[in-house]
C-alpha cells in the first residue's frame, strides 16, 4: 500500500473516531436532557394528583383535575396510582418495580425509573398530617421520536463527514507528497547511462530539500566510483594483455628450440597453457566488471529480439558447428511491437550466447530448444536443454562469479559466463529464472521489458 493512501486512511480513521465520539456525546447529553425534562413534567402531574387526593373537601378535587387537564393535558399512556404512605410487600408485588425504586422513594421522598420506553415517577406527598404515595407512569413519544430523529441525523451526518474527510484527506496527502513523487520520477530516470544527471533542488528549507541534497550527494559518490571502475577496467584491459602476450610468445619460442630437454619442454608447455588460461580468465573478468557500469560507450538502440536470437544461433554455429540449437517461432506474439527492446545489441548477444553455449556444452550437444513469447510487460525467451542439470542446493549460486556446480568437473569453464549474462540482463531491467533437474536438463527463462510505443 502506498504511503499516501495509508496516511489518508489513518487521517480518515482518526477523524471518524473523533466525529463518532462527539456524536455519541451529543446523543447522550440530548437523551439525558429530554429524559430530565419529561420526568419533570411527569412529577408536576404527580404532585397535582397527590394534592388532589389529600383534599378533605372532595368537591375541590375536581378543581385540581380541571387545572391539570386545562394547563398540562395528559401524556401518552399516562397512568397514576395513589397508595397509602406505607406500602406493604403485597402491594409492591402488584406494581412490578424494582426494590431500588422504593428504597430511593423512602430515602428522598421521590424516585425515578425508566423501562421499556416508559418513565415512572414516585412521590411521597404530605398535607395536614396526611401522606400518600403517588406512582405515575407515561411514555414520552415525542422525546423518543426526537431521539430517533437525532440518531438518524448523527449517523447520516457522520457518514457524510467521513466521505468529505476521506476526499479532502486524499487531496491533502496528494498535495503533500507531490514533491516526493517528483523526486521518485527523477530518480527512476537516472541510471548508468546518465549518472551525471542531478535532482532539482528547491530552496524550501524543509525535509524535501534535505532529501534531494542527500540523493545528489549519493549520485556524486556513485559517479566517482563508476568513473574509477571505468578507468581501471579500460587500463587493465590493455595492461594485462601485453605481459600475457609476451609470456605466451616466450613460451612458444622456447618450445620451438630444437634439442630442448624433456623437462624444459614440459615447463614451457605448462607456461604456455597456463598463460593462455590466464588470458581467457582475465578477459572474462574484465567483461564481467564492464557489465556493472558499461552503457556509456556502447550504443543503446531499439532492436528486435527474434533477430538477436537468430544472430546468437549464427554465432553458436561458428563456435560449435555440430550444435543442435532449435528456435521455435510458433509462440511469437501477434503484435510485433512486443518483440522490440531498447538495449545494447553487443551485450545482449553476449548474454544469450553464454546461456546457449553453456546449454550445448553441459548437454554434450543434445538438442537445445529456444522459444520466444511475450506477456503484457515482458518479452520472454526460454532456453531449454537436456543436459546434466544443476543440483537443487546449488541452483541459487549459479550467478555467483567463479562458482561451478559440483557435477561439472569434466567440463572446462571458469564460472564467468552465467554471472556475465545475469549482469547484462539486469542492466536491461530484466530478470532470469532457472528451473533444473539433475540428469534431465535445465531451463533458463529470461524476461526483458519491451518498448511501449
Amino acid at each position: 500500500m502506498k504511503i499516501q493512501i495509508k496516511i489518508t486512511l489513518i487521517f480518515t480513521a482518526l477523524t471518524t473516531g473523533i466525529i463518532l465520539a462527539f456524536s455519541i456525546f451529543i446523543y447522550i447529553v440530548a437523551s439525558k436532557s429530554i429524559s430530565a425534562s419529561f420526568f419533570h413534567r411527569l412529577e408536576v402531574r404527580t404532585d397535582i394528583i397527590g394534592h388532589a387526593a389529600l383534599v378533605e373537601n372532595k368537591s375541590l378535587t375536581s378543581i385540581y383535575y380541571a387545572i391539570k387537564e386545562r394547563h398540562f393535558r395528559n401524556l401518552p399512556s399516562e397512568k397514576h396510582r395513589v397508595l397509602p404512605a406505607t406500602i406493604t410487600p403485597k402491594i409492591k408485588k402488584t406494581i412490578h418495580l424494582p426494590a431500588s425504586f422504593f428504597e430511593e422513594l423512602d430515602r428522598r421522598n421521590t424516585s425515578q425509573f425508566f423501562r421499556n420506553d416508559t418513565s415512572y415517577v414516585g412521590m411521597r406527598i404530605g398535607k395536614a398530617g396526611q401522606q400518600v404515595i403517588v406512582i405515575s407512569s407515561a411514555v414520552d413519544l415525542y422525546g423518543l421520536a426526537e431521539m430517533n430523529n437525532l440518531k438518524n441525523i448523527l449517523i447520516i451526518g457522520s457518514l457524510i463527514a467521513m466521505i468529505f474527510v476521506f476526499t479532502f484527506g486524499r487531496l491533502f496527502s496528494n498535495e503533500v507528497f507531490k514533491p516526493f513523487r517528483r523526486i521518485i520520477r527523477n530518480v527512476k530516470g537516472i541510471n548508468a547511462l546518465n549518472l551525471n544527471q542531478r535532482l532539482i533542488i528547491d530552496d524550501t528549507k524543509d525535509d524535501v530539500e534535505n532529501l534531494s541534497r542527500t540523493f545528489n550527494d549519493m549520485l556524486d559518490r556513485l559517479e566517482i566510483t563508476f568513473e574509477m571502475q571505468n578507468n581501471f577496467v579500460s587500463n587493465a584491459s590493455h595492461e594485462f594483455k601485453t605481459p600475457l602476450t609476451v609470456i605466451s610468445g616466450e613460451a612458444q619460442l622456447g618450445l620451438s628450440v630444437s634439442g630442448l630437454p624433456e623437462a624444459a619442454r614440459d615447463s614451457f608447455q605448462n607456461i604456455y597453457r597456463e598463460s593462455e588460461r590466464l588470458e581467457n580468465l582475465t578477459s572474462s573478468m574484465l567483461s564481467l566488471a564492464q557489465t556493472g557500469f558499461d552503457g556509456k560507450r556502447e550504443q543503446w538502440d531499439n532492436l528486435r529480439i527474434d533477430e538477436l536470437i537468430l544472430s546468437v544461433k549464427e554465432a553458436a554455429d561458428k563456435i560449435m558447428p555440430d550444435n543442435k540449437v532449435e528456435i521455435n517461432f510458433d509462440y511469437l506474439p501477434d503484435d510485433d511491437r512486443k518483440l522490440v527492446l531498447n538495449g545494447n545489441k553487443t551485450l545482449l548477444k553476449a548474454a544469450f550466447s553464454n546461456i546457449v553455449l553453456n546449454s550445448c556444452k553441459y548437454s554434450d550437444n543434445k538438442p537445445v530448444h529456444i522459444i520466444i513469447r511475450a506477456d503484457q510487460v515482458y518479452t520472454i525467451i526460454e532456453i531449454s536443454d537436456q543436459g546434466i542439470g544443476i543440483p537443487d542446493r546449488e541452483i541459487g549460486q549459479i550467478f555467483v562469479p567463479f562458482f561451478r556446480a559440483s557435477n561439472t568437473e569434466k567440463y572446462k569453464g571458469y564460472g564467468i559466463g552465467l554471472p556475465l549474462a545475469h549482469n547484462i540482463i539486469r542492466l536491461h531491467q530484466g530478470k532470469v529464472e532457472v528451473k533444473s533437474r539433475v540428469g534431465e536438463g535445465t531451463q533458463f527463462i529470461t524476461y526483458l521489458p519491451f518498448c511501449h510505443f
